[in-house]
């Protein structure tokens, strides 16, 4: 038993309730005796009670509040009264009647001191029995009513209750029913806060102390229940505690390891649990807009990069409509110069290429992000610096005509070896060299036929070369841009769920430490019932 009382105290302290360990440490150092405390109003006759019982003034019975203190009385081999601290006195009597009972005097349940209600809670805890004492022209109080609020759930004490006629005696011998009255009312209070059992188990006793202390015989009413509170004090309580003591000592234990405090150490890890699940809710909630967010981003981009280079497309082709292949062919280099000055003046004079930049721009999601979850931390982020970038797009939209080279113009220059290839062919059949004369006319011919299908087709290859340079643009501008506003993205959104992380570990840690320490006390308990 000590050992798992010991196992106990260290599990409660583990969980910082050392106050129950104190008391599971005061229930064991008290098993041979039968506590019994005292319990009541000021001036409601707890120590003239405890004084009739033993016999002889032992206690002060007109205590101020001020100087009230809790008054352990036993039985010692040496009388003595000590100090046990500030608040707490013990007083040795050599009194057989004490031998396995410890009556507890306690402090006024109205007291303003914060040290007397202390030192009164912690014998309360390990008493075996508390009798309520009550005046009969007050037998029932607010703070009486806490008390029993306060302690009903915390042990298996068992409860008596007193009530302590201070009027006029003759009054009760005239009304034989007024202490019956006094009696059901206490028990219809009871009912509201203990249980039908605890109703039941707990006797309450009518009498005048001040009758009994002067044997006043003519008023038997006031004073018949004495002699059985007395034999209940001495003789049922005590031997019943001696019976009752290991299973009261397990009771009490089990029923303080059922208490307030730790269900509230239960409710803190459910509520730790509970604020887990919504971390983890927010982290996927925020993971989800995060993705959204993404998607529809870089969908934005690419429709944007998209119909740039559809206008970039349109323009070149408006361009072109102009020309003639043979005009394309004699002068390409002025074709291509209108052609990027026109692309200058549309795409580097006016915004366009600034509406590509702002989707760029991340921080509009997160300054979104932040007004749906304002749980979540999102740190001021520098604007990016995208002016680079937008830059390039500039100069590779601007110089791309002169990448496409010169359609037609080396073909029109082989116009004229093919004529004169023909002059000399012909010359030579006329000749009589009619051979080497169809060879060169021949050639001649053929070299004219494909300048002339190059010059010709100026145009269409010129198209065909700039629509290629348009379309490989446009595929690694959605990719650079795409690829870039996901790696500035995914950083910041890292810094977001860094915090979301940090938080969800936290609570996992207190999670683990709480359910480790719930769990061992569990354990210990398991033990109590199935060892003790």
């Amino acid at each position: 038993m000590e050992e798992l009382l010991k196992e106990l105290k260290i599990a409660l302290k583990e969980l910082q309730l050392e106050h129950l360990a104190r008391f599971v440490e005061d229930f064991y150092n008290s098993i041979d005796k039968t506590h019994i405390a005292f319990v009541g109003e000021y001036n409601a006759g707890k120590s003239s009670l405890i004084n009739t019982l033993l016999g002889k003034k032992i206690l002060a019975e007109r205590d101020l509040p001020t100087t009230n203190r809790v008054v352990l009385v036993t039985d010692c081999p040496v009388e003595k009264r000590e100090h046990l601290d500030e608040y707490t006195e013990q007083v040795c009597l050599r009194d057989p009647k004490l031998e396995h009972i410890t009556l507890v005097d306690t402090p006024g349940l109205s007291s303003a001191i914060r040290e007397h209600e202390d030192a009164l809670m912690r014998y309360l805890h390990k008493a075996d029995l508390i009798v309520i004492v009550a005046p009969s022209n007050q037998p029932y109080t607010k703070e009486i009513e806490l008390l029993l609020n306060l302690l009903k759930d915390r042990h298996s004490t068992q409860w008596a209750y007193v009530i302590n006629i201070f009027e006029d005696p003759s009054v009760y011998e005239e009304d034989s029913n007024k202490l019956n009255r006094l009696k059901e009312f206490i028990k219809e209070k009871l009912r509201n806060i203990l249980s039908a059992e605890d109703v039941e188990n707990t006797p309450i006793f009518a009498f005048s102390i001040r009758a009994v202390r002067k044997q006043l015989k003519d008023f038997p009413v006031v004073t018949e229940e004495w002699e059985a509170f007395r034999r209940f004090i001495f003789e049922e309580v005590a031997e019943r505690a001696k019976r009752l003591k290991f299973a009261s000592l397990k009771e009490k234990v089990l029923k303080l390891l059922s208490g307030q405090e730790v269900l509230d150490k239960e409710a803190k890890l459910e509520s730790l649990l509970n604020r887990k699940r919504e971390w983890e809710e927010l982290k996927e909630n925020v993971l989800n807009f995060a993705q959204k967010s993404l998607n529809e981003r870089l969908e934005k981009i690419n429709q944007n990069v998209d119909l740039l280079f559809e206008v970039l497309q349109k323009e070149t082709e408006e361009l072109l409509s102009k020309y003639s292949s043979l005009q394309i062919a004699r002068n390409p280099e002025s074709v291509i110069d209108e052609l990027e000055q026109n692309i200058k003046v549309k795409f580097l004079v006016t915004d366009w290429l600034s509406d590509v930049e702002r989707l760029l721009d991340y921080r509009p999601d997160f300054v979104k992000m932040k007004k749906l979850f304002p749980t979540v931390v999102v740190e001021p982020t520098i604007p990016p610096n995208l002016q680079s970038m937008k830059n390039k797009l500039g100069e590779d939209i601007s110089n791309f005509p002169k990448l496409v080279g010169k359609p037609g113009s080396l073909a029109k220059w082989f116009l004229i070896p093919s004529l004169l290839l023909i002059a000399v062919g012909i010359f030579l059949i006329t000749s009589q060299r009619g051979e080497a004369g169809f060879l060169l006319t021949a050639l001649g011919g053929l070299l004219g036929f494909v300048s002339l299908l190059r010059v010709f087709s100026a145009k269409r290859i010129l198209q065909k070369r700039l629509s290629e340079r348009i379309s490989k643009l446009r595929d690694y501008y959605k990719k650079l841009y795409s690829e870039y506003y996901k790696e500035k993205f995914g950083e910041k959104l890292a810094k977001v769920t860094e915090y979301l992380d940090t938080n969800i570990e936290r609570l996992n840690a207190q999670i683990s430490s709480l359910s480790k320490k719930l769990q061992k006390l569990r354990e210990v308990k398991e033990k109590i019932n199935r060892r003790w």
